[in-house]
């Protein structure tokens, strides 16, 4: 038991430099993106006095609007399950709204993934070879996931059948937002957290505009939050078919984006640790097969068009360029620059060896100009950083804008007019507020007997923190660990709110004894 607790103590001091660190940019500065749609991140300064009024009065309203369901304890429960009908029926009505007056079309990776789609239902498979135009799939084999779940939307739907994703997408949605809230009811039994998790999420506003990209974020997201919740629901309750389901879900999330990777290192990692700490092998064998069942998904899904397309598929640009092309500047420090297809397609006529090389040779390079220059690679960091996780919207605007869109009025406005200026403002406050909340989980549950496996998400986002370090950055990137700190940013505000409300009772009970101790000496009492 004494690893298990070192192991918890560990994840907690990384969670609080962590948080510490979001927390204290989030309210002094923003990240933002200019309404010209290039994207480059800028940065501006915020009032953190004004951010921390708004996140208080945010968290007031979220407390009253919890007494309502409260107030009645045999009608408590029944009014719960009213409030999470209503929140999921919001998340699906706005994401089919949203879709019906964006008009949104797949552009760039979108556009590419959908036409190699399109020629997979007509038989096509030349996107998987250097003969084809494009040839994106054969330097980017890592989408074929994301191609085979598009393939079985269009063979469904009708072939190119943009909306019928789009539409899928807000369905998932709202498998994120009630997976989300099955886990904070994993994590504590106090329902007043419960209602603030449904509160918080229906300002997440950032995972319901991406209901019209046409790529694998939502879909992903919600493969994700499943495989989490199974997962939590199995190490509490011991259900074998809630195991079998997170491995299924957390492979089909790997497939159809690769940082889902995390994911599964992350539920290795809390199985191997609870292994050791409570001496149970039997999780081990629950790692082996978490690993199986991912292996098995990529081997298949491979397989499966080679034989379609009788070709062997190519490996595709070296995932070491990334890391290259993440230690250099772009539109802002770390960001995409081209370098990937400059050195495999360019450079290296797709020659898997020589472009490793390259890379290799790249990032000694840079990593001593780092050691040569100290400040310069502090600023560096610092802004990749910032640049990705203090960025509120999560680039939802500026990758879901499509020029010459018709788009209705309301739609239009949340582009480029007062609705785009009242969103953005609230989103940064939101964030800071969601940011507080985690920060406060962690500093109130630091001395309490927590299970290990109770700190999954955090496990996650910090995975995701290291990996985004390294790895090529995006703000996009950021919002699948975003609405995974929701349900303990939901925890620490209720805490800080139930512990204010002692407090004010307390001191209006003793002002009330004060005001009243000259009458009773008065009257003799």
């Amino acid at each position: 038991m004494k690893f298990l607790k070192f192991a918890d103590r560990v994840v907690n001091i990384l969670g609080l430099v962590l948080f510490g660190a979001l927390t204290g940019a989030s309210l002094f500065y923003t990240v933002y993106f200019k309404t010209d749609y290039e994207e480059i991140p800028y940065q501006k300064g915020d009032a953190f006095l004004v951010v921390l009024f708004v996140c208080a009065v945010l968290v007031y309203l979220m407390h009253r609007g919890s007494r309502w369901v409260l107030e009645n304890e045999q009608k408590a429960e029944k009014r719960m399950q009213i409030l999470l009908g209503v929140v999921l029926v919001y998340v699906l009505c706005f994401g089919v709204f949203w879709t019906l007056g964006a008009h949104s079309i797949p552009v760039a990776d979108q556009s590419y993934v959908c036409n190699a789609a399109e020629g997979f239902v007509k038989g096509d498979y030349s996107q998987l070879t250097k003969d084809s135009y494009e040839r994106y799939l054969y330097i980017h084999p890592h989408q074929l996931g994301l191609t085979a779940f598009v393939e079985l939307v269009f063979t469904l739907f009708g072939n190119g059948n943009i909306l019928a994703f789009q539409l899928l997408n807000c369905v998932w949605a709202v498998v994120c937002v009630y997976s989300g809230y099955r886990v904070t009811r994993i994590l504590t039994i106090r329902r007043r957290a419960h209602i603030y998790y449904l509160f918080l999420v229906t300002g997440c506003f950032p995972l319901f505009f991406y209901v019209t990209y046409v790529y694998g974020e939502i879909l992903s997201l919600a493969f994700s939050l499943l495989a989490i919740w199974m997962f939590l629901d199995y190490q509490k309750e011991g259900r074998v078919f809630c195991f079998a389901v997170s491995c299924l879900t957390a492979s089909l999330a790997c497939l159809i984006r690769n940082n889902c990777i995390i994911i599964v290192m992350a539920m290795a990692c809390v199985l191997a640790a609870t292994g050791i700490g409570r001496k149970k092998p039997g999780r081990f064998i629950q790692l082996g097969l978490l690993l199986l069942s991912l292996l098995s998904a990529r081997w298949g899904l491979r397989t499966l068009y080679e034989v379609r397309a009788d070709i062997e598929l190519n490996d595709g640009a070296p995932m070491i360029l990334y890391v290259a092309m993440g230690m250099q500047e772009g539109s802002a420090p770390g960001w995409y620059n081209n370098y990937v297809l400059h050195i495999y397609w360019g450079e290296t006529d797709f020659d898997g060896e020589a472009a490793t090389e390259m890379a290799v040779s790249d990032i000694k390079k840079r990593a001593r100009y780092f050691m040569e220059n100290p400040a310069y690679a502090g600023n560096f960091y610092m802004d990749k950083f910032t640049s990705q996780w203090n960025n509120p919207d999560y680039q939802c605007f500026v990758l879901t804008n499509v020029n010459g869109a018709e788009r209705c009025g309301i739609v239009n406005s949340m582009y480029d007019g007062k609705l785009h200026t009242l969103m953005t403002w609230f989103m940064n406050q939101y964030q800071s507020l969601v940011f507080i909340g985690v920060l406060l989980w962690l500093i109130y549950g630091f001395c309490q007997e927590e299970k290990l496996e109770n700190k999954l998400l955090l496990v996650v986002i910090f995975g995701g923190f290291l990996f985004h370090m390294i790895w090529e950055a995006k703000g996009r990137y950021i919002l699948p660990y975003f609405v995974m700190m929701l349900p303990m940013a939901a925890i620490g505000l209720e805490e800080v709110s139930e512990k204010v409300k002692a407090k004010l009772s307390v001191l209006r009970e003793n002002t009330l004894l004060d005001a009243g101790s000259p009458i009773n000496r008065n009257t003799g009492v």
